[in-house]
């Protein structure tokens, strides 16, 4: 029977969600504090990720036309990537991975033949959009951007974004998975918080370790209320 996979999504992964929105990079865009330079990094470094994100949700519609039916054209993020950093006047072919972003692209390819689990990066990544939004609002004021040009990546759906997102959700929870593709598509959810957070790290830094360090700061009241510190108050994601 269809069961509230998403409710799940977001509450069983709140601490590492938190700990992620934490990091010096995600924290130098919310803030808007992020040099230019530093900025067109980061569009870098994510192009890398994305575009074997992009490959790799292709083969879903195959495996899982079910799970496959939720992605739309519109949901492959290297084009907007592409167009952000061709606009900051980036090179993209000279792009080199970090140590961070080798392992999460190595993460991607280990687990190209478990469909469900690149359907959980894939919902991360989509869900971040919700909190992207703002990030993108204050860097286009940071930066002097006109419209959405070099903020595409946060910002792909615009005004549609919502009802994007709600309807995405809704398709999920209405699917038959069994327990099975719900542990999967959960595994792949943490590991997208997991990854994310150790895009600033040179060395991995387990979950464990990284919740024994947190532990004293974690708020999931906090959370609740918004789960995003840059989510104006009154929203909700």
């Amino acid at each position: 029977m269809p069961t509230e996979l998403t409710a799940r999504l977001k509450n069983d992964n709140w601490d590492l969600h938190q700990i992620a929105e934490r990091g010096p990079t995600p924290g130098a865009l919310i803030k808007g504090t992020m040099p230019k330079p530093g900025y067109s990094d980061s569009l870098a470094q994510g192009l890398l990720i994305h575009r074997a994100l992009d490959h790799a949700t292709q083969g879903i519609k195959d495996k899982r036309p079910d799970l496959g039916a939720l992605i739309k054209p519109d949901q492959a993020f290297a084009p907007y990537l592409e167009a952000d950093l061709d606009f900051l006047g980036v090179d993209t072919a000279g792009i080199t991975a970090t140590p961070g972003t080798q392992r999460f692209i190595d993460a991607i390819g280990a687990r190209a033949d478990d469909p469900c689990y690149l359907f959980g990066l894939h919902y991360v990544r989509l869900g971040a959009c919700n909190g992207n939004r703002f990030v993108a609002r204050k860097l286009r004021s940071v930066y002097g951007f006109s419209d959405n040009q070099g903020t595409m990546f946060l910002d792909p759906f615009g005004e549609k974004q919502r009802s994007e997102w709600n309807a995405f959700k809704n398709g999920i929870d209405a699917l038959d998975l069994s327990q099975d593709d719900q542990d999967r598509i959960f595994a792949g959810t943490r590991d997208a918080y997991l990854l994310t957070i150790n895009l600033d790290h040179d060395e991995f830094q387990s979950a464990e370790a990284l919740l024994a360090a947190n532990a004293k700061t974690l708020d999931k009241d906090a959370f609740e209320q918004g789960h995003s510190v840059h989510v104006a108050p009154g929203e909700t994601l």
